[in-house]
């Protein structure tokens, strides 16, 4: 099977780079574990343990459930508050939906897999950007922890309020983000 890097023509295979946002901050270093042909990557923010926003929204209950196995107590006590929070359940519904997973205890039980160990973050060798907002809400340290376990060749930059690039994915300062991120890739990658 031809190298589908070099299928098209229009396509340098020594030249591709992955940007993984939010959630995909996580899935881009778990792609470079095993994805050696990519030339440079970037984590919006760095993301090494899914589970932490999930988890963080259950009542210490409930954690203990899922940790004891307790499928069917953990679906009913989750179906109750859902009976009564129309706006969890449509949230709940969205966050499943990439999981392929139909109860909310197979959801929080999946998330607790979404992990980069040690190892896998070990096997990288694809120079990483990550990205480090200040008050990201979803994975906050996490950007640091991911660039401090890195081994390879490195860089992390810093968003912060002052500069009106702070928060998950930077959504207000898309120009100052788009213009950090493309700079660095330009030094990994030269046109």
């Amino acid at each position: 099977m031809p190298n589908p890097r070099l299928a098209r023509a229009d396509v340098d295979g020594e030249k591709l780079a992955l940007l993984g946002v939010s959630q995909a901050g996580y899935w881009v270093p778990r792609t470079l574990a095993f994805e050696h042909r990519i030339a440079a990557a970037v984590a919006d923010p760095g993301v090494v343990d899914v589970s932490t926003t999930v988890l963080g929204h259950l009542p210490h209950m409930m954690i203990k459930l899922l940790e004891a196995g307790e499928r069917e107590k953990f679906n009913r006590d989750m179906d109750w508050t859902l009976k009564i929070s129309p706006s969890t359940r449509s949230m709940l519904a969205l966050r499943m939906r990439p999981y392929g997973v139909t109860t909310p205890y197979e959801f929080f039980s999946a998330a607790r897999d979404y992990v980069l160990t040690d190892e896998l973050i070990a096997q990288i060798t694809t120079p990483v950007l990550v990205t480090n907002p200040e008050h990201e809400q979803f994975w906050p340290g996490q950007s640091r922890e991911l660039f401090d376990k890195l081994t390879g060749e490195k860089a992390i930059i810093a968003f912060t309020e002052a500069e009106g690039a702070d928060s998950h994915c930077e959504p207000a300062a898309s120009g100052i983000r788009g213009e950090r991120i493309f700079d660095w890739l330009d030094e990994q990658i030269p046109a």
